[in-house]
């Protein structure tokens, strides 16, 4: 008789995040403590409904004299590339272990849909069962249903942050031809007035879609901890912060100290002077996190080496683009050959960070002949 697996996909693991379930759970009593630890951390999450649909499935294939298994997999709460590497983990692990023939697959949403494709091409899907969950069709129900969904901070970053960069980018690309013919005054302000509302908007959406305030909470926790523990973090930072604060300044000093009828020939003098200090700010601040990881694990990372050369690329070629565009308007190098040569450097080092990466990795998982 063959063997069927029903299956539920979490993708943004609220399992392993809000229950604190180890993955992948199989058999009908683990899911069932494991739905049980989920609707106590958080009873209106949606995948509760996903796990006890999958055992009410099992049960009645059961009773039909159906060789069937349950089993319940989890992806990663940054959903992309490393919640499905994580579900197909996971996948292999529950194959591996039941050898089902087929899948039902249950889920709650379009979110786990994405996966499904990569778990058919394992096992053949013989249905997939979406979870619907009834509310009040009422506008008090619909509100509440909305309230919760954004207090997701994956779902709140895939609705709201659209909609706040699309009306902070609306808002400039009006704001700024009106401070160009107009200028900026207080006689003028009232022009803008309504736009700098809707900015406002925009900015608070952004804020609360990335949950800015919890980011900066959690940075300002991690850094009183270094400044406990004497971490040479804060010693890098401060270094860092200086000299992208002596850039700022030393460019705001040449445009006062350079007269120019054009903004833009202003703006392209400040950005060639306050371009390498920021460069050596960024790079400062990253040695002294290659040296803070190592001594407190030991270990190097590859991504402080190319993230190093990566930026000393972009500094180069930005260089080389503020140099032609300088020149181009007869106030700074007219040395093509140059400019020619800080883009190449640039690109090059690009390229160079890459295949560091690309060959490191390839090493990392290439088996030695011992294995082979």
């Amino acid at each position: 008789m063959k063997k069927t697996l029903v299956l539920v996909v979490d993708r943004d693991d609220d399992f392993g995040v809000k229950g604190g379930v180890e993955t992948p759970v199989i058999g009908v009593e683990n899911c069932s403590v494991a739905a049980s630890a989920l609707g106590i951390a958080d009873p209106e999450d949606s995948d509760i409904n996903s796990l006890y649909a999958a055992i009410n499935i099992y049960r009645d294939m059961l009773t039909e004299g159906a060789n069937v298994e349950v089993a319940l997999i989890c992806g990663n709460s940054k959903i992309g590339y490393r919640s499905d590497s994580a579900v197909i983990e996971e996948l292999d692990q529950v194959i591996q272990e039941v050898n089902p023939d087929r899948i039902i697959l249950v889920g709650d949403g379009a979110e786990d849909e994405y996966v499904y494709p990569v778990i058919s091409s394992r096992v053949p899907i013989d249905s997939v069962r979406k979870v619907v969950v009834k509310q009040s069709p009422g506008l008090e129900g619909t509100v509440y249903i909305i309230t919760k969904m954004l207090e997701d901070p994956v779902k709140r970053k895939r609705y709201m942050t659209p909609v706040g960069w699309l009306l902070a980018l609306m808002t400039f690309a009006y704001i700024l031809p009106m401070m160009y013919f107009y200028g900026l005054d207080a006689s003028n302000f009232s022009r803008i007035s309504g736009a700098l509302i809707v900015l406002a908007i925009g900015v608070i959406l952004l804020v609360y879609g990335y949950s800015l305030v919890d980011r900066i909470s959690r940075w300002l926790l991690r850094w009183a901890a270094n400044l406990r523990s004497g971490s040479v973090i804060i010693t890098f930072s401060l270094i860092s912060l200086a000299l992208a604060a002596s850039g700022l300044v030393l460019g705001v000093l040449t445009v006062q100290n350079y007269y120019s009828p054009s903004q833009y020939q202003m703006i392209l003098r400040f950005c060639a002077v306050a371009t390498w200090p920021i460069v050596f700010s960024i790079l400062v601040f990253s040695v002294g996190s290659f040296i803070n990881e190592y001594l407190l694990k030991g270990e190097v990372k590859l991504s402080f080496i190319t993230g190093s050369i990566n930026v000393l690329g972009i500094g180069m070629v930005i260089t080389g683009a503020i140099d032609l565009m300088l020149s181009y308007i007869s106030i700074g190098l007219n040395i093509t050959s140059i400019i020619a040569a800080e883009i190449a450097i640039g690109i090059v080092l690009a390229l160079i960070a890459t295949i560091v990466r690309i060959y490191f990795r390839h090493e990392m998982y290439t088996p030695s002949e011992s294995e082979a």
